[in-house]
């Protein structure tokens, strides 16, 4: 039993020796001059995108949903939150700043008309992207990616990961670079390969859909017949569909008139961008520290944990085999005792950041930017029809008001035609 148990070792050391790598190996090498460097051992390969129609689809990203783990009444589980070692503060801020980073990856493309970050899915677009967090913890991001059309039709889910390297921060050819970057890429790839494959008799559908529903929430009793609702399953995930059945005229007064306040809506759009990036700026530095100080310390936690993980089952083993070979001794019981014991207190990575001393400054930061997932704005002063509206409160408040606004001046002037 003893020279079984001799071989499993010696067995086991064999096989983890076999799993190193050689550099070299699985690749073509290629010396001398005009040889070059190929790009992927310089850096990633860069995607090309050629997009085929005239027709380009605005696209919506409202902020992410940050991935809080929910109780049976639908609120934060905040035992839950605690045991998964999420800091709320901090994915909030990630929630608008992975949305910011993903309209970012989505302009670079160039294949799309307008693309707007939004406080909700409460907007105008052709297009919409909804992300949700499922992991971040400096080293590893989860995201969740679900495309939908102006009709509220799923067009597409994709789940995208990344790990970072535990020498990213240490490469001089990185500095600046946001580690994330190729999950946010993936995402505006996926996008665009949607998009793309898409005819452009659907796309100039989805465009006239966009209008519609726009029209139709100024005036619900003159454009009711054109759209029908019902919902939709698919993948598991239940939607509403918006289907358009038939389009007004060209010339019909009132679209017209709609097509007015919708410039107006996405003027208001588009000057919100200016404060999302306002806020991306304004937590890139506290955050890129944050990531660079933990990203060690996640790793150690990870790997001590697997260590303690192994320890118990190798302590469990060696009880059995004490037991098989008529081991009397209970140090080996000691030891395993211990082993779970150091599980039971595992060490919390969220207790690390805050009592880092380097992070400190950027802690305060982003426990104050991660308030909530809508960003604070000063007040906006807009302009239509000769008046000024002075909007107040935080984005999403303040584009709320803008709607209220245009829809007063649209049911005020119909009304004087109507008369």
């Amino acid at each position: 039993m003893k020279k079984t148990w001799l071989w499993m070792i010696v067995s086991a050391v064999v096989v983890l020796a076999g799993c190193q790598s050689t550099s070299h190996r699985g690749t073509t090498l290629s010396v001398g001059p005009g040889s070059g460097l190929s790009q992927s051992q310089i850096g990633n390969i860069e995607r090309t995108y050629a997009y085929n129609s005239d027709i380009y689809l605005d696209v919506a990203i409202p902020v992410f949903n940050p991935g809080f783990p929910l109780d049976a009444a639908g609120e934060i589980d905040f035992e839950a939150l605690n045991d998964m070692d999420i800091w709320p503060q901090l994915r909030r801020a990630e929630a608008k700043r992975f949305a910011i980073q993903t309209r970012n990856a989505l302009q670079d493309t160039k294949s799309f008309g307008a693309v707007s970050v939004v406080p909700t899915a409460n907007t105008t677009a052709d297009i919409f992207v909804l992300g949700t967090i499922l992991h971040s913890d400096s080293e590893i991001i989860e995201l969740e990616a679900m495309v939908l059309d102006s009709s509220g039709e799923i067009i597409g889910s994709e789940t995208f990961e990344h790990q970072v390297s535990e020498g990213f921060f240490r490469d001089a050819y990185n500095q600046g670079k946001n580690p994330y970057e190729p999950v946010f890429k993936d995402i505006a790839y996926y996008v665009y390969q949607l998009v793309k494959r898409l005819p452009d008799a659907q796309k100039q559908r989805i465009k006239d859909t966009s209008l519609v529903r726009y029209a139709h929430y100024y005036s619900p009793e003159a454009f009711d017949g054109y759209l029908t609702s019902s919902v939709k399953r698919k993948g598991g995930v239940r939607y509403n569909k918006v289907e358009l059945t038939a389009l007004p005229a060209e010339n019909d007064p009132m679209l017209k008139r709609i097509e007015v306040l919708r410039q107006q809506d996405m003027l208001f759009v588009d000057r919100l961008q200016d404060q999302f990036d306002v806020f991306d700026k304004t937590t890139e530095s506290p955050y890129r520290q944050w990531q660079e100080e933990t990203l060690p310390e996640v790793i150690r936690a990870k790997e001590a944990r697997s260590e303690r993980n192994t320890k118990v089952v190798v302590g469990v083993l060696g009880l059995i085999a004490a037991a098989t070979l008529g081991n009397k001794s209970n140090s080996t019981g000691t030891n395993v005792a211990k082993t779970a014991g150091a599980l039971g207190s595992a060490w919390l990575l969220k207790d690390a950041w805050q009592a880092n001393q380097n992070l400190k400054v950027a802690s305060a930061v982003i426990e104050e930017m991660g308030q909530g997932l809508d960003i604070a704005v000063s007040p906006t002063v807009m302009e239509f029809n000769e008046q000024e509206v002075v909007l107040t409160g935080s984005a999403s408040q303040q584009y709320e008001q803008w709607k209220a606004q245009l829809k007063s001046m649209y049911e005020l002037e119909t009304g004087n035609i109507q008369d």
